[in-house]
């Protein structure tokens, strides 16, 4: 029992010298104030950026991080994001809040758009009726229409059908609520497709109609003139007869009702 007493009695001293070491340690910290971590620069969001946001300069600005907290895959300077030459393009491809730290795994170099092999992402610009009000989305399907003049007067023509829609400006997603007003589209189409959009921009108006996707391709779909809307009806040329009238030697053929 008294070894046993004893044993109890150093345990205790030795804990009470453990607590008063600490203590001291405690104290001396607190004297000396608060340990201040190292701070580097890192590029956060100037603002809240949505899916499908071309990421620009505009974007971003410099917060000051601690060091040993910094996450993976941040940015400490707009050449390291962009390139020395400026010629790196990003998408946001997941929303950021202002002040949140650009990171790379919310970054895409595709704008979120996931292309088919073989397929080529064209973008171009469209106004508000253009756009079917605001009603196409990423994903539906559509008609693409060229409005041109030609030979003093107004053509129409479809020339590109069941084309998929990739995104409405800068939105990627779809099931947005209600009416969205576009301002460019971006469509998927093969590469001769993409030439022909190309040469078609330079032309005329585009414009789009929205379609069902089950409904299958027109083959026989023609131009419209500004013709097709007047019904105009060719004035028909009255025939009458004929005579032959003499006076003072000399023959004239007039025509009679």
């Amino acid at each position: 029992m008294r070894i046993l007493a004893y044993l109890v009695m150093g345990f205790g001293i030795a804990l009470a010298g453990g607590g008063v070491y600490y203590v001291s340690e405690f104290q001396k910290q607190q004297a000396a104030g608060p340990v201040i971590s190292e701070f580097v620069t890192v590029l956060a969001a100037a603002e809240a950026l949505a899916p499908g946001v071309a990421l620009e300069a505009k974007h971003l600005k410099f917060v000051n991080w601690p060091r040993e907290v910094v996450p993976q895959g941040a940015y400490h300077s707009p050449t390291e994001l962009f390139g020395d030459l400026g010629d790196r393009q990003f998408y946001v491809s997941r929303s950021f809040e202002p002040g949140e730290l650009i990171l790379a795994g919310k970054l895409s170099d595709t704008g979120g758009i996931r292309l088919e092999a073989g397929m080529r992402a064209v973008s171009f610009s469209i106004d508000t009726v253009g756009g079917v009000s605001g009603f196409v989305g990423a994903g539906d399907r559509v008609d693409i229409l060229l409005t041109h003049s030609i030979d003093g007067g107004m053509t129409s023509q479809v020339i590109l059908q069941k084309v998929s829609v990739l995104a409405i400006d800068q939105t990627v997603e779809g099931g947005v609520s209600g009416p969205k007003v576009g301002r460019t589209v971006t469509v998927s189409v093969i590469p001769s497709d993409a030439q022909k959009l190309s040469v078609a921009q330079q032309m005329g108006r585009l414009s789009l109609t929205l379609r069902s996707d089950k409904e299958p391709i027109d083959v026989n779909l023609k131009s419209i003139t500004d013709d097709d809307l007047n019904d105009r009806v060719e004035p028909i040329e009255k025939k009458g007869k004929t005579i032959t009238v003499t006076k003072g030697g000399v023959s004239e053929k007039v025509q009679v009702d």
